[in-house]
């Protein structure tokens, strides 16, 4: 079967705890943080994850089922980039656009 490799955005709140969302993002990142195949990196603004299609979307599935029953409501935001010809995105975009900033301070 096809490995299909993509890079993505997840934001992940309930609606039903209060102004704090620390607790719950919590739970959501340990449940990120039991599959191995996908990597993550937390940010203040949510998760990147990158990985394969089918295990990005199982993932997804799994923190919506965990949660859902618990809650009155979820939210979750998905953005996905997928690019056929490259994969270990997650770190090289961030390199790239550094790379591209020691060139334009270069010159300064």
């Amino acid at each position: 079967m096809k490995k299909y490799n993509v890079i993505c955005e997840l934001v992940c709140v309930t609606y039903d705890i209060g102004p704090s969302l620390s607790p719950f993002v919590a739970r959501v990142v340990e449940l990120i943080r039991q599959e191995p195949r996908v990597e993550h990196i937390l940010t203040p603004m949510g998760s990147i994850l990158e990985g394969d299609w089918n295990d990005i979307l199982n993932l997804i599935d799994r923190i919506f089922r965990k949660f859902a029953p618990e809650f009155e409501r979820l939210g979750i935001t998905l953005k996905i980039d997928y690019r056929r010809s490259k994969k270990n995105r997650i770190r090289g975009k961030i390199s790239s656009v550094e790379a591209e900033l020691q060139k334009i301070n270069g010159l300064r």
